[in-house]
């Protein structure tokens, strides 16, 4: 991932801008002296708004992406270090040379909800599947979901290079989008060899909970296709399916696809196991559906603003159903920046919130998190703690 380090920084006043980039503000943590925050803007297709450290060093600094906030493509993220680094002495890094190039097809949470219906596949890692789906049926619209960085650049690339008008990419953890995915919104929704995590089970996107929002968000008959080479995996989402009050479902092992990945043809090669479940959605009743796929981006804060030995004292709080952990407290001006994880235990959600104490403003920096039940819970709660009421 692009850094670099410098062994002396010399940065303009902030808010400056350089090349089409913007530094609005740079904070200063409370709790590591060495840890400061900038935040950055850079306009084009969309506005990318995210963060970069500065962490002073023995030998000077290091600047570095802040993960959460991170953009997509990552020459957004270069194009600003690279900035920065004009500014400073002696650097080494990996900033990279190429511009970087923006594309439309990358969807943020709520601009999912234009489409009417669609396709979608979780974690497409190379998209040959995916690709291929959407090149064969030009007149439907496809939607991938991942969460790791270089397959969505690669993809966003090859939606370029075959001229796809109809197909676009995500960077969601799954589990909470299939939370305020529309009902009956999806008219497929393909899971293709997931990460089993074996020494970790609560990290699958398998679960009881997963399973009846994927059925939810399924138009009637719509089918939802597991493929895995990971027969731990398989038998436990198929315990999953029959559970249910009643399903309609197709079990398969070593039946060709009509569509291999590389990585599927290598394994079949091995002579290695896959295994498939198809289950078929069925609305005997009427689904309820989310108003709204993501909080407000930014929200009014009504009270009388805590003193900052308050917050640090509830950095952690734990619901039934949700966490709230504030791992950062920064500050600039008026302003407090909270790096943040919370939401659910077993899907966590990481942001970065700026609350400025004078207007009671509270915003999160490149978007608002979904609006998951415990990202709610857990938005309330932060509120609670930056101000008593009146």
């Amino acid at each position: 991932m692009p850094h670099f380090s410098a062994t002396r920084a010399n940065l303009p006043a902030f808010p400056f801008e350089q090349e089409g980039v913007c530094f609005l503000y740079r904070a200063q943590s409370v709790l590591h002296a060495q840890i400061a925050l900038i935040r950055v803007r850079v306009r084009g297709i969309k506005n990318y708004d995210f963060c970069l450290y500065q962490i002073t060093q023995p030998q000077g600094y290091l600047f570095k992406a802040e993960k959460s906030t991170r953009p997509i493509p990552v020459g957004v993220l270069q194009q600003a270090l690279r900035v920065l680094a004009c500014h400073c002495t002696l650097v080494r890094g990996n900033l990279g040379a190429h511009m970087y190039q923006e594309s439309p097809y990358l969807l943020e949470g709520a601009q999912l909800a234009c489409f009417e219906t669609f396709h979608l596949e979780i974690g497409f890692g190379s998209g040959v599947h995916l690709l291929q789906k959407a090149q064969h049926n030009p007149k439907q619209v496809y939607v991938g979901v991942e969460i790791h960085t270089p397959s969505i650049e690669q993809v966003l690339r090859q939606i370029e290079l075959l001229r796809l008008h109809n197909l676009y990419i995500m960077r969601a953890d799954a589990r909470a989008l299939l939370e305020v995915l529309p009902a009956q919104s999806c008219l497929s929704l393909d899971l293709h060899f997931p990460v089993p995590w074996d020494k970790n089970p609560t990290r699958r996107v398998m679960a009881t909970r997963t399973l009846a929002h994927i059925l939810r968000v399924l138009v009637d008959k719509g089918l939802f296709w597991l493929r895995t080479d990971s027969l731990t995996y398989f038998k436990q989402s198929l315990d999953l399916v029959l559970e249910l009050e009643s399903c309609a479902c197709k079990i398969a092992k070593n039946a060709p696809a009509p569509i291999s990945s590389k990585y599927e043809t290598r394994w079949i090669k091995q002579r290695r196991e896959i295994y498939d479940l198809c289950v078929w959605a069925c609305h005997i009743q009427a689904t309820t559906s989310i108003k709204n796929m993501c909080l407000e981006t930014t929200t009014h804060v009504r009270g009388v603003p805590r003193n900052l030995d308050f917050v640090l004292k509830h950095r952690l709080v734990k619901g039934v159903d949700y966490f709230l952990h504030i791992q950062d407290v920064l500050e600039y001006a008026q302003l407090w920046i909270l790096v943040l994880s919370l939401g659910d235990f077993g899907t966590p959600t990481n942001k970065v919130a700026v609350w400025n104490r004078e207007s009671g403003v509270l915003e999160y920096v490149g978007g608002a998190p979904l609006n998951t039940q415990s990202n709610v819970l857990a938005h309330q709660q932060l509120q609670e703690i930056l101000v008593e009421a009146l």
